[in-house]
């Protein structure tokens, strides 16, 4: 019996492989505990961490679709994408 890949299984790659890092663990739960646009630096200073690692580890969130981006002024903000966790790791939100 051969099993065939779903149309989603990279997606749920890339969210998985996302999640696999405590600090974007943290930054998830900062960010659905903050709902309002955050910076890169507010939020580096919210779970300990230079302005350089919050970059790169937003963008892996960011690759996986958990958050989106955008410009506030001079400033790039990032916001939580609650539906895409709600549909592939439903209850995880609930659990932070």
């Amino acid at each position: 019996m051969t099993i065939k890949p779903s149309k989603d299984d990279e997606k749920r790659a890339k969210i998985f492989k996302a999640m696999a890092e405590v600090k974007r663990i943290e930054m998830i739960r900062y960010l659905h505990r903050h709902p309002s646009s955050n910076t890169c630096g507010e939020i580096g200073e919210a779970v300990g961490v230079d302005k350089s690692n919050v970059s790169y580890h937003l963008k892996i969130l960011y690759e996986a679709d958990l958050i989106q981006v955008f410009r506030k002024g001079q400033n790039k903000c990032s916001e939580l994408r609650e539906e895409t966790l709600n549909e592939f790791m439903p209850g995880f939100l609930d659990s932070l």
